[in-house]
């Protein structure tokens, strides 16, 4: 079997799905044509179609066409991350449509994402809309455009925890359930000691908006006043340095508006690090029962870590009970097994003309 991930490595996904199917005998490449500084691209192509003068970007254009062509042609399933990027139209659809490959669709959060859904299940995303919410190109209407573009190749969707009602049952009648995939021989066990007086909480800003930064600024400025910590707040920030800030934290917090959680909450718990992170009632739903996340919204997280910022030892005991919620449902190995099946279900299906239709 032969397995292309593209082409957007949010979160290193691409990069992690590369190595893990490898590790367990599959031949699987990846690329991606959206290249940020911090993610990894261990394993994968990369594609940086913008960058240099105009002759410059000319030739990267041709030549990356050349390459993607040539991978798409080689490859026996496309399996592929968040939204159609280059792919929406023009030649590089067209790449697409005489391939005719069978595929997977697996979406992140914000590229499927529908406003008109969120905000009457979640009064902190309403709110943040109104307050320079980042991604201000969700809309009922891109995310049904997205969805479309993948069912007229027959794809079926890999669907996340907190994705599954954006998903068009119409359109997609047949969807797998997916996990987020941390590739755990890169994160080693660092458990908070118990004996540390002294936490250290870290938060990465990424998106300060939708991660409801400044509900955790004005929680943390609060504690302090009656406690004895340190804070980092990670930005702009190489994938390397990011990770062995987090591996050397006691809590992490992750995001406080969008409800379901991320990969930056899975790499954390990875590492043994109790997590707060907010999960709206009705997504929970979905979580398994030992889901170890402290769940916190901009309304109680200073009464959510007041707990953990008193006790080393509450907060090495929800790290052990992170990193083996990991292992039991994020192992990288565990993950391309059960992808390989959904890829010899998806393969059959194409082949007897059964497309996601």
């Amino acid at each position: 079997m032969k397995v292309l991930v593209l082409p957007v490595n949010i979160a290193s996904d691409i990069s992690h799905k590369v190595r893990s199917l490898r590790s367990i005998g599959i031949d699987a490449r990846g690329f991606t044509t959206a290249p940020t500084p911090i993610q990894s691209a261990d394993d994968i192509t990369v594609f940086p179609l913008n960058r240099g003068g105009r002759l410059t970007r000319r030739v990267q254009q041709i030549l990356a066409y050349r390459s993607i062509r040539k991978m798409i042609e080689w490859a026996d399933i496309l399996h592929w991350v968040s939204n159609p990027n280059v792919f929406a139209s023009g030649s590089y659809k067209n790449i697409l449509v005489e391939a005719g490959k069978p595929g997977v669709i697996q979406w992140i959060g914000s590229d499927i994402r529908i406003p008109e859904i969120d905000s009457g299940l979640n009064r902190y995303y309403q709110t943040a809309v109104n307050e320079g919410y980042e991604y201000g190109f969700e809309s009922l209407a891109n995310s049904r455009s997205m969805q479309r573009f993948f069912a007229e190749f027959g794809f079926y969707p890999l669907e996340f925890i907190g994705m599954g009602h954006y998903i068009d049952q119409h359109l997609f009648p047949k969807r797998f359930r997916a996990w987020q995939s941390v590739v755990l021989a890169d994160f080693e066990a660092d458990f908070p000691s118990k004996e540390n007086k002294r936490p250290m909480i870290v938060h990465s800003p990424s998106a300060p908006v939708a991660k409801g930064t400044r509900h955790v600024l004005a929680a943390i400025e609060k504690l302090k006043v009656k406690y004895d910590l340190d804070f980092v707040l990670v930005e702009n920030t190489q994938r390397d340095k990011a990770l062995d800030i987090m591996r050397g934290c006691d809590i992490y917090i992750d995001q406080l508006i969008l409800g379901a959680h991320g990969y930056a909450a899975v790499e954390a718990m990875a590492f043994g690090k109790p997590v707060v992170c907010y999960i709206n009632t009705e997504i929970g739903k979905d979580y398994p029962d030992d889901l170890p996340l402290i769940n916190a919204n901009p309304d109680n997280l200073y009464e959510k870590l007041e707990p953990l910022i008193q006790s080393a030892a509450l907060r090495h005991e929800i790290g052990t009970k992170s990193r083996e919620y990991v292992e039991k449902y994020h192992d990288d190995k565990k993950i391309a097994h059960d992808l390989v099946d959904i890829y010899k279900e998806v393969i059959d299906l194409h082949a007897q003309g059964k497309p996601n239709r």
